[in-house]
C-alpha cells in the first residue's frame, strides 16, 4: 500500500500540509487542497491532469506513445490506450471506452466482492470453523460411550472373550481415527481456505487505494471460488447394541457394531446482493 495514502495518516496537501485534500495530480502524483492547484499548474515545464481526490490513478502514460496520456481503455485487449493507438488501428473493431468510467466500474466490482467477502463469505468460514472443536468433543464422546458399554458386556464373559473385546475395541478406535481424521481434514481445509479470504481481502483493499491501474485491470474476481463453502459431514455415529450372552455364540452375542458413516454435503453461501 502506498504510505501516502495509509489508513493510519490524515491525509494533506503535499504543498501547504493541509488537511483532507480534495484533489489530485495524477501526472505529478501530487495531493492537493484546492487553494493550492493553481500554484501547481503554474508550473508549466511538465505536463499537469488534476482530478478529484477518488478519481486518482485513472491516468497513466502510454508505453507506446511516452508524450501521450492513456484516456481509453480497449476493453478486447484489457489495456488502457492513448488516442494515437487508436488511430493506429490496432484496437480496429475493438470496444473502446473513458478510461475513468472503465476504472470506476472496475472499482465498483472490487468493492462489492470485498463487501461480500467481508459480510457473507467470511463470517460463514469463521462460523465453520468454530464448530469444529464441538465435532471432535462429540466423536469422542460417543466413542467413549461406545467402549464403556463394551466394557460392562465384557466383564461378564470374563476371560474367554477378551480376545473378542480387544478386536472390537480396535475397531472402534479405527472408526474414531477415520471419523477424526475426517473432521481435521475439513478443519485443514477451512483454515486454509480462511488464511486465501484475508489475504484477498488485504489485496483488494490494496487495489481500492492503488494509483497503478495496471493493476486494477488484472484484477480477477475469486468470489465464485469462495462462494462454494466446504463441504459439510452427515455423520451416523456407530452405535453398540448389546446381546444375551451366549459362550457359544460369543462374538455374535457380545453386541452388534455399527459403522461410522460420514458422507459430504455441499453449501453455498449467498451473498445479501442476491437475496
Amino acid at each position: 500500500m502506498d504510505p501516502r495514502f495509509s489508513a493510519q495518516d490524515v491525509l494533506r496537501c503535499d504543498l501547504c500540509e493541509a488537511s483532507v485534500p480534495s484533489m489530485y495530480c495524477d501526472i505529478c502524483h501530487i495531493k492537493l487542497c484546492i487553494p493550492c492547484v493553481g500554484v501547481h499548474l503554474s508550473d508549466r515545464s511538465k505536463e499537469h491532469k488534476v482530478l478529484p481526490f477518488e478519481e486518482r490513478g485513472s491516468t497513466t502514460k502510454c508505453p507506446k506513445h511516452t508524450n501521450k496520456i492513456c484516456e481509453l481503455h480497449c476493453e478486447r485487449c484489457n489495456i488502457p490506450i492513448c488516442t494515437l493507438c487508436v488511430s493506429s488501428m490496432e484496437h480496429k473493431s475493438h470496444r473502446v471506452v473513458d478510461i475513468l468510467k472503465s476504472v470506476t466500474d472496475k472499482r465498483e466490482i472490487i468493492k462489492k466482492d470485498l463487501q461480500e467477502l467481508e459480510k457473507d463469505i467470511f463470517p460463514y468460514y469463521q462460523t465453520a470453523v468454530s464448530n469444529i472443536s464441538g465435532q471432535k468433543a462429540d466423536a469422542r464422546k460417543n466413542s467413549q460411550r461406545l467402549k464403556t458399554f463394551l466394557k460392562k458386556q465384557g466383564e461378564a464373559l470374563h476371560k474367554e472373550i477378551d480376545a473378542v473385546i480387544q478386536k472390537m475395541k480396535s475397531e472402534i478406535e479405527d472408526m474414531e481415527a477415520h471419523h477424526l481424521a475426517a473432521i481435521n481434514k475439513q478443519e485443514d481445509a477451512i483454515n486454509n481456505t480462511i488464511a486465501e479470504i484475508e489475504q484477498t481481502m488485504q489485496d483488494l483493499g490494496k487495489l481500492l487505494i492503488t494509483s497503478d491501474v495496471c493493476l486494477v485491470f488484472k484484477y480477477k474476481s475469486r468470489s465464485k471460488e469462495f462462494r462454494r463453502l466446504p463441504t459439510q459431514f452427515r455423520v451416523t455415529l456407530p452405535t453398540f447394541t448389546p446381546q444375551k450372552i451366549s459362550k457359544d455364540q460369543i462374538y455374535q452375542q457380545l453386541g452388534v457394531l455399527s459403522k461410522l458413516i460420514i458422507t459430504k454435503e455441499e453449501h453455498c453461501a449467498k451473498s445479501k446482493l442476491e437475496r
